[in-house]
């Protein structure tokens, strides 16, 4: 709802500022029905460790004239996380009352005749700043292939956590990469399978997860290993926001710890992983302590 006297002008458009964002949540809470969560560039840091995503405005989208315009008549906007979309503040300068008017198309993954005149590897176009968007705390990383198993665990919480993530939802992702690989960020040479790598299991030999993550990593400024404990946790966080929205949707409609490391395992990690479930109820339990 628009307040008269949050509008500093008589007639809002004596007062027009425009802006462009990237969608961080398309999952609003009560309340907010047809909202979208939205970093704007030119207002807010692009690093969450300084303005985290629970910080961030829900804006209002405008939906086009042949919908009802009220309740239960017509559809809401189907705007998804990493939309990058075009509006103005209602309020001008003040900047607190966003309206989206659309988005940018976008294209992430080749189409099939790209695929047909490229190589045979899958490429993946990245966005900078959507990157640097991801890069949050600060991670003691060492030589080691796995670390402090404790500290990792406590670092992976706290990095979802502070990327808006309830302790729930971080214990189950927390908890799945526990699982699955021991928060180890690349094979000891005494693995003899050489299949799943990294934190996330992503396997060398099918799909193209892993590569992606080598890319991932050559994003950064400066460059990053993409063995770094740090870039994986945001290759990670990434993912969730993109190309595995669907696991990131279904994990933001939990209600219990079960249902949400049953969903990261199914729709993230793609197979299923012993111990999951009681890996992440220990992970909430120490957020929660």
């Amino acid at each position: 709802m628009i307040f008269p006297h949050a509008l500093p002008k008589e007639y809002y458009g004596d007062d027009t500022r425009w802006f462009v964002a990237t969608v961080v949540n398309a999952q609003p809470p009560a309340g907010f029905e047809g909202r979208v969560r939205i970093r704007i560039y030119g207002v807010h840091n692009l690093y969450t460790g300084d303005i985290s995503e629970s910080d961030l405005p829900w804006a209002q989208v405008l939906i086009p004239n042949t919908e009802g315009g009220i309740s239960g008549r017509g559809r809401i906007a189907q705007l998804a996380a990493g939309a990058f979309v075009f509006g103005i503040f209602l309020d001008g300068k003040t900047s607190q009352l966003p309206l989206v008017l659309g988005s940018f198309p976008r294209i992430e993954l080749p189409t099939e005749i790209q695929r047909k005149l490229g190589s045979s590897e899958t490429t993946y176009n990245y966005d900078q700043e959507e990157i640097q968007n991801v890069v949050n705390i600060k991670i003691d990383e060492d030589t080691s292939r796995t670390g402090s198993l404790k500290r990792r665990r406590s670092q992976s919480l706290k990095f979802f956590i502070d990327n808006g993530y309830t302790p729930l939802e971080s214990a189950a992702i927390t908890g799945n990469l526990e699982a699955i690989s021991k928060f180890e960020t690349y094979p000891s040479d005494d693995n003899t399978s050489g299949d799943l790598i990294g934190i996330g299991g992503w396997s060398s030999i099918r799909g193209n997860r892993y590569n992606r993550l080598l890319q991932f990593s050559s994003f950064f400024e400066p460059k990053s290993n993409w063995k770094n404990y740090s870039t994986q946790l945001q290759f990670v966080l990434y993912e969730l926001r993109t190309t595995q929205n669907l696991a990131n949707k279904k994990l933001k409609q939990s209600k219990t710890i079960e249902d949400a490391s049953a969903i990261i395992s199914k729709f993230y990690l793609k197979r299923s992983v012993d111990n999951a479930e009681s890996k992440s109820q220990s992970a909430l339990e120490e957020v929660l302590a």
